[in-house]
Parts: C-alpha cells; sequence; structure tokens
C-alpha cells in the first residue's frame, strides 16, 4: 500500500502530468462596449450610470453617442434626435450617428429624412444589418417596394438569421398582400425567436388574410386570444367575410374581463359596412 501510495506522489509530480494553468481572465469591454451592451439588453438605468461615471474618461462624441442611444432606447425620440443631430453638426458623421438620425426620425415619423440618414449609414458602414433592416422600414412606409426589397434582402445577405429583416419583409409583404411569403417570412423569424411578438401578429393576421382562421388562431393563449380574436376578425372583416368578422368581435367582447373598445369599435365599424346597427348589449353579455 505504501508503495503504491508513493508511486501515485511520483506521478503526480511528474512533469508531464502537471496541473493545466487556469484559463486567462478575460479583459473587461471597453466602457463604451459595456454600454452599448447594456441599452440592448434593455438595462437603461444602468446605461446611464455607467454613462456618467464614465464621462470623466470618454471622449465628448462616445458620451453623446451614448445619451443619445440611451435616449433612443427610452422612446425619446427628439431628445436622441437632437442628441445625434449636434454629434453631426460637430462633424461626428459616422454610421452609428447616421443609424441613430435615421433610427429617430422614423420613431418621429418623418420617413424621408428617415431614409436619407440611413442611406449614410450604409455608404458609411455596408455591413450594419441594423441600418438596412430599417431602411426597408423607410421604404415600407413610403410604399417604395424595390427599395424595401433591396433593403431586406441586403439585410438577410449580411445575416440570414436576422429575426428582424425576417419579421419586418414579411410585414412588407403583408402590407403588397403577398400573404404566403409573408407567412413564410413571419414564421422563419419566430422560429428564430419565439418571442417575437410582432412576427407572431404578423403571422396570425396573414393566415387570417388568407382565409386560414382555423391555423391563424396557432399559439393562441388565454392571456392573447382577446386581441387574436380582434386580429383575426379584422382579417375576416378585410376580406368581407362580415359574419365571422362578427363573431370574432362579439367573442372578444364577451371573453374581455372589462370593456374591450378594440373590439366594439370594430363592430362598429363592421356594422357601418353592412349598415346594421351595431348590438349594444354585446358590451354587457
Amino acid at each position: 500500500m505504501r508503495r503504491i501510495a508513493l508511486l501515485l506522489a511520483i506521478m503526480a509530480a511528474a512533469p508531464g502530468l502537471a496541473a493545466p494553468p487556469p484559463p486567462p481572465v478575460p479583459a473587461p469591454l471597453p466602457v463604451p462596449a459595456q454600454i452599448d451592451a447594456l441599452i440592448a439588453a434593455g438595462d437603461l438605468d444602468a446605461a446611464g450610470a455607467l454613462i456618467e461615471r464614465s464621462a470623466a474618461t470618454l471622449t465628448p462624441a462616445e458620451i453623446g453617442l451614448a445619451r443619445a442611444d440611451q435616449a433612443l432606447a427610452a422612446g425619446h425620440a427628439e431628445a436622441a434626435l437632437a442628441g445625434y443631430t449636434a454629434l453631426a453638426d460637430r462633424g461626428e458623421r459616422s454610421a452609428r450617428v447616421q443609424l441613430g438620425i435615421g433610427l429617430a426620425q422614423l420613431s418621429l415619423g418623418h420617413e424621408t429624412a428617415a431614409a436619407t440618414a440611413l442611406d449614410g449609414a450604409v455608404v458609411a458602414d455596408p455591413t450594419l444589418v441594423r441600418a438596412w433592416v430599417a431602411r426597408g422600414v423607410a421604404a415600407d412606409r413610403l410604399r417604395d417596394w424595390t427599395a424595401a426589397d433591396l433593403a431586406y434582402g441586403r439585410a438577410l445577405a449580411l445575416d440570414s438569421r436576422s429575426a428582424a429583416a425576417l419579421a419586418n419583409r414579411g410585414y412588407s409583404r403583408l402590407l403588397r398582400g403577398n400573404f404566403a411569403d409573408s407567412v413564410a417570412d413571419s414564421a422563419a423569424a419566430l422560429a428564430i425567436d419565439p418571442k417575437l411578438a410582432v412576427a407572431a401578429n404578423n403571422l396570425r393576421l396573414a393566415r387570417a388574410l388568407q382565409g386560414d382562421y382555423k391555423t391563424a388562431f396557432a399559439g393562441s393563449t388565454k392571456a392573447t386570444l382577446v386581441a387574436d380574436l380582434n386580429t383575426v376578425g379584422f382579417a375576416a372583416m378585410s376580406r368581407g367575410d362580415y359574419s365571422t368578422a362578427e363573431t370574432f368581435f362579439t367573442r372578444a367582447m364577451h371573453l374581455s374581463p372589462q370593456f374591450d373598445k378594440t373590439a366594439w369599435d370594430n363592430l362598429v365599424y363592421l356594422k357601418q359596412l353592412t349598415h346594421a346597427p351595431a348590438d349594444a348589449g354585446a358590451a354587457t353579455r
């Protein structure tokens, strides 16, 4: 037994059997990258705190960009646009700044200005998937389908698994009445990101607009059913399938724990289309 123990000790001490060194500790991300990561994760309070703590060590351009990005993520498009524009006025016309201007303009409903800024962003950096996707959205709103197809195509050529590009192209195709391709794009986006609510809604709407009401409700839950009934009912109404639409809107009214204004407005509009009075009792049954 002692001999075995001695042999094990010798083996443990042999150079060829030495334990491997611990892996190197990764270097911390640069502060601007840390801020970007916090904003992308939706932790805007932490991002703001880090921005303020780093104000003395970052350049004015880095601080200005970080603050504008945080404002945009928080839904303050006007403040974000002011921040990005101030950077551009000082000669900071990087792809990131042009992208920010384009996204802020898009949020404010200024599609032409957004398209111009986004064109500048993709010229400065043709690899910006987010800029190409946003350019596609701007084109959709301007009803420039050729530009939309180009933008989404470039985005997907750069990243074939971009759920945002697929979902937005699916909506673009939905707007044009290309329901089959819209279904394909929306389903592909959901396969990549099952929690992408906008893709799920677009998929439901495209299926319903094809008249496939049963499949349109796939994935509905108790929490979403009232909204889904309104979505599918709207599609049925758009198809001229008024009786089915009325059934869905009325069921939404019955299932909602409180008065459902969307369903009621849909019923009123439906009755205007069919020249029949809305059933006021639907709100209380």
